[in-house]
């Protein structure tokens, strides 16, 4: 079973967007795997893009950050929350169809408010000016961890919305 075969690939983005709106943060839904299903993109900062810009960045920060909360929201069934390598919160809740682990959605891309954003392990990572990294970094905004359980409760009750309605034809 497909995330894309519980709804479709519009409703997954519409999800993503609604969080987005809501947050200012960037939104996923992933697949098991942990790769993205839709192309939807609302960076959450000026930093983000420049992360994710090469393939050094994407994969030493991104894409491990991601591997950890999928890994963990499938073992636990709960909602995982982390701070990337780069210093930024990232979240993800875990989608479960009878049993069977989907994949994920959540939002990254602010920091916590006694946290800071690593631009020297950044820089490291994509060989980027640590100058013009800093003034990336001072679009970050901070996030509380009130706001984001509100956000996970707003994800829970929208994709228990979405799943509701699925309606699988198995003959």
């Amino acid at each position: 079973m497909k995330l894309t075969e519980l709804a479709s690939i519009e409703k997954w983005e519409a999800l993503e967007k609604a969080l987005n709106k809501r947050s200012g943060l960037n939104a996923c839904v992933y697949d098991t795997e942990g790769f993205r299903i839709t192309s939807f993109t609302a960076w959450a900062n000026d930093l983000c893009p420049a992360i994710k810009s090469t393939p050094q960045g994407a994969s030493a920060i991104c894409a491990l950050a991601n591997q950890y909360v999928t890994s963990q929201s499938k073992e636990t069934g709960q909602p995982v929350i982390i701070e990337c390598d780069a210093g930024m919160v990232k979240f993800a809740i875990p989608i479960f169809w009878n049993n069977d682990f989907l994949g994920t959605v959540g939002g990254c891309g602010h920091r916590l408010p006694d946290s800071e954003v690593e631009t020297f392990l950044i820089h490291k990572a994509i060989n980027r000016d640590l100058e013009e990294l800093d003034t990336m970094a001072a679009s970050v905004k901070t996030i509380s961890d009130e706001e984001i359980n509100e956000h996970i409760k707003f994800l829970q009750n929208e994709l228990s919305s979405l799943l509701k309605d699925c309606v699988i034809d198995t003959s």
